[in-house]
């Protein structure tokens, strides 16, 4: 027999579907796919109702057993299944067991090695994002154990990679509410792994150096070295335009139109400074704002957006894409970062008040539309190539 272990956080477990009460329902905006089994039931139905709306949506593909069918979606975008009440025909008819497993398992993600399955939520869904951002436990772990006959069909953990992992997640929780100060830690971090990475006492040095960091956060000494940084606002500026321009190239996926009620609020900034002949203008007041309005508020809340680091070290394994580099991999996590406070930052000042509900919808929207393209990481990864001053270390100059 071997051993699983099983992690899950806080959020994962409390985690409840809220039916027709969701902001964006999941069952509409985006392809369903359907495996070779629910395909068949549906088509072959005993409830006339049921099979009648298969017959005429269900289209079959056999592009492989879990991607069998699709459903076709209304003209509102909206799964043929779902009635007007917004609640799933399936469900309510042929129960819980006769759903596809796409639909069965949504928001609930694993990612699995040979020993552990590590549970997550994918925070496209709106009730998902909010359990994450506004419980202070919601980060913290439960683990359990479980026997079965054989390990499973996954690669084991590579422990050089959950040390990194770890040691970069214990980095960002030291640094609270001032995220710029644990990205820039990380980054001092990969610097120093390249360094030392032939040396036959890495390990022992890298640890040394890890908790140098965290000194250097505790002191200050960090948030020091950040503020002696001359901001390169040109950077910043080319950035932030490049990576709004392939957002908009995602009209009408679900989550889209949230996104871009908040992305309009950020354009009428960047159009004011242009009016006023200031190219790059937008940038020193969106981090004006960030730091006399958002930082005060977050003081009151410091888990809601280190919540959201943690969750993506952790889901993420960050820094999980091995054909880059660490610091690539850490410069397009900072540089969607710096999107996200800019929407932030940009609704704060035009609502003249900060809630909780407008980073919940930033978060889910942004989600949304991103993470579900493998491409759109590629595609972001792209447009920071095209922006960069010379290496991946200018990721330095998002961190103002």
């Amino acid at each position: 027999m071997k051993e699983i272990t099983v992690v899950e956080p806080v959020f994962y477990n409390e985690f409840k579907c809220i039916g027709s009460e969701c902001k964006d329902h999941c069952c509409k905006g985006w392809n369903i796919t359907l495996d070779k089994p629910t395909v068949n039931r549906y088509l072959k139905s005993n409830e006339i109702e049921i099979r009648s709306i298969a017959v005429e949506n269900i289209i079959t593909t056999k592009s492989s057993y879990s991607n069998w069918g699709k459903m076709k979606l209304s003209n509102r975008g909206r799964c043929a299944f779902m009635d007007e009440e917004r609640l799933c025909k399936i469900h309510k008819l042929l129960g819980e067991a006769a759903l596809s497993p796409t639909c069965a398992t949504y928001p609930r993600i694993q990612n699995l090695s040979k020993f552990e399955i590590r549970q997550s939520l994918t925070l496209s869904c709106p009730e998902a994002a909010k359990q994450l951002l506004t419980r202070s436990d919601a980060m913290l772990f439960n683990e359990k154990k479980m026997l079965q006959a054989q390990a499973l069909d996954a690669a084991d953990v590579n422990q050089i990679s959950r040390f990194i992992n770890l040691m970069c997640t214990n980095i960002m929780i030291a640094s609270g509410v001032n995220l710029e100060e644990g990205f820039y830690g990380i980054a001092l971090l990969f610097i120093y792994l390249d360094k030392v990475k032939d040396d036959q006492n890495a390990h022992h040095k890298i640890e040394g150096y890890f908790v140098n960091i965290m000194q250097a956060i505790q002191t200050g000494e960090l948030k020091t070295s950040i503020s002696n940084i001359n901001p390169d606002r040109q950077l910043q500026s080319a950035l932030l335009l490049r990576l709004q321009g392939y957002l908009a190239t995602k009209q009408g996926t679900r989550g889209w139109t949230t996104l871009q009620h908040y992305a309009n609020k950020l354009i009428y900034i960047q159009s004011e400074s242009l009016k006023n002949g200031e190219v790059d203008g937008s940038m020193p007041r969106l981090s004006d704002i960030w730091q006399k309005k958002v930082m005060p508020w977050l003081a009151e809340y410091p888990y809601l957006l280190n919540n959201y680091i943690q969750y993506r070290m952790y889901n993420d394994s960050f820094p999980s894409n091995s054909e880059i580099s660490n610091l690539s991999n850490l410069y397009l996590m900072v540089s969607e970062w710096f999107l996200i406070k800019s929407l932030i930052s940009s609704c704060v000042e035009l609502v003249g008040e900060i809630q909780t509900e407008d980073f919940i919808n930033i978060i889910y929207s942004y989600h949304a539309v991103t993470k579900h393209d493998t491409r759109s990481s590629i595609a972001f990864l792209n447009e920071i190539e095209k922006t960069k001053v010379n290496d991946d270390i200018s990721l330095i100059y998002l961190l103002q």
